[in-house]
């Protein structure tokens, strides 16, 4: 790793542009596809949905979670430079979700204080910043919105009980998460259909991946790697607008969503992928939500 710091640090300065370039991050070449005119839009999401937690190593399964999450900040809007019926948005703002673990028995035994029943169960809460653009169709004063998200988020878990068919080697998987704020990357995909520019309602598919720990540089190694893939999508996504813009709002999404989802998939067993680097918690969930936008 010593010979790999330099070189990883070089492709950093090079590709400062291109490492945030990926999922949700704004791509500066989206402003040549632009009208000048921007709307800035404030909107409030609440949403619902249930999670399925895992970490790779974990011989026994964690209890779903029931997911409750808000988020709220600007949308930034242009019509798009070659179709007035594409809308180009950049979406910021914070979101916070709460997990929360089904009821369980009353138990006798113990291990470091929580409680041995019938299952693996926890309870999280993460706060994150939001970083996602879009393409969407216009109809009218209604819009049809393909949004793609890449968040940094900070989480905390709490292990709730553990599972007595499993041994503390099992456990220790949930009690490395335990103790402090943890940080985490997410992605998230999601459709959104705003009716007369006030109500929205939203369905969306989230990944947040938690790490046990903060590994600097081969975190930046690792993103490094995600940003060049990101900066080449973004070049795929131009040219594919550039023949026809009204795909571009498809392309985008299939595109950018594919990256951050086989890079989530890439990191499920090496946290900082490439590199040898222990496994994160993985939070999955489908989610439906309504919201307001002002």
């Amino acid at each position: 790793m010593k010979t790999s710091i330099p070189i990883i640090i070089l492709c950093f300065l090079l590709f400062s542009d291109a490492l945030f370039a990926q999922g949700g991050r704004a791509n500066r070449k989206k402003d040549q596809d632009t009208n000048q005119v921007t709307n800035k839009i404030p909107y409030v999401d609440i949403l619902y949905g249930e999670s399925q937690i895992q970490r790779n190593g974990m011989s026994g399964e964690i209890s779903n979670v029931t997911i409750y999450g808000i988020s709220l900040g600007l949308k930034k809007e242009k019509k798009h430079k070659k179709s007035n019926d594409i809308v180009v948005q950049d979406k910021n703002g914070l979101t916070f979700s709460l997990g929360r673990a089904p009821e369980i028995g009353q138990s006798d035994s113990t291990y470091w204080n929580i409680p041995v029943g019938s299952s693996n169960t926890l309870e999280f809460w993460s706060l994150g910043t939001v970083n996602g653009t879009g393409y969407g169709y216009t109809f009218g004063d209604n819009v049809l919105m393909l949004n793609v998200e890449d968040n940094a988020t900070w989480n905390s878990i709490d292990p709730r009980s553990f599972a007595r068919s499993q041994t503390p080697a099992d456990w220790q998987y949930m009690r490395d998460m335990d103790g402090t704020m943890r940080l985490g990357s997410s992605m998230t995909s999601s459709i959104e259909c705003r009716i007369s520019n006030t109500l929205t309602l939203n369905g969306g598919y989230t990944w947040n991946q938690v790490l046990p720990r903060h590994m600097f540089w081969y975190w930046l190694g690792s993103e490094a790697i995600e940003g060049l893939a990101g900066a080449a999508i973004d070049n795929v996504i131009s040219n594919f607008g550039n023949i026809s813009p009204k795909s571009t709002p498809v392309m985008h999404f299939i595109l950018k969503s594919a990256l951050l989802y086989g890079m989530k998939e890439l990191r499920r067993t090496h946290m900082n992928w490439p590199f040898e680097t222990p496994t994160p918690m993985n939070i999955t969930f489908w989610n439906i939500g309504v919201g307001l936008t002002l």
